[in-house]
């Protein structure tokens, strides 16, 4: 189930830009552990003080809508296709950004499904810290 969260370095980045929507994980700061929540979501706002030791960790999901309705900025992992036939092997992804200009902001390489997941959440990350500074 720990791999449908987001990794550590991420989620901490994610919460630096702001996130703070319910979660159902969250990283330990200094042990960097992750754990589940039972029952009840849990967001960075619930209990005071918990900022200093603990952030909440979203599911790759939540993070790309995060970005979408946060930033404007719609992705994909999308299947490559062989040729000459068009033929989906679903061994190989790549990713696709766009921007709500249209404007496409793409990533190279192709890589494992879950590959793509990280890359195409850490190139997110990038855009929206590169917009902020």
């Amino acid at each position: 189930m720990e791999n449908e969260f987001v990794k550590y370095e991420e989620a901490k980045a994610l919460n630096e830009l702001g996130f703070s929507k319910p979660c159902f994980g969250y990283y330990v700061k200094d042990t960097k552990e992750f754990r589940l929540i039972n029952g009840n979501l849990f967001s960075n706002n619930s209990y005071t003080g918990t900022k200093d030791f603990l952030f909440t960790t979203p599911t790759y999901q939540q993070a790309f809508r995060w970005f979408r309705k946060e930033h404007g900025l719609y992705s994909a992992i999308v299947a490559k296709k062989c040729w000459p036939d068009q033929a989906v092997t679903g061994v190989e992804w790549y990713m696709e950004i766009c921007g709500g200009n249209g404007k496409e902001l793409g990533c190279d390489g192709v890589y494992s499904y879950e590959e793509a997941e990280l890359a195409l959440l850490k190139k997110l990350i990038q855009i929206v810290k590169e917009n902020i500074q």
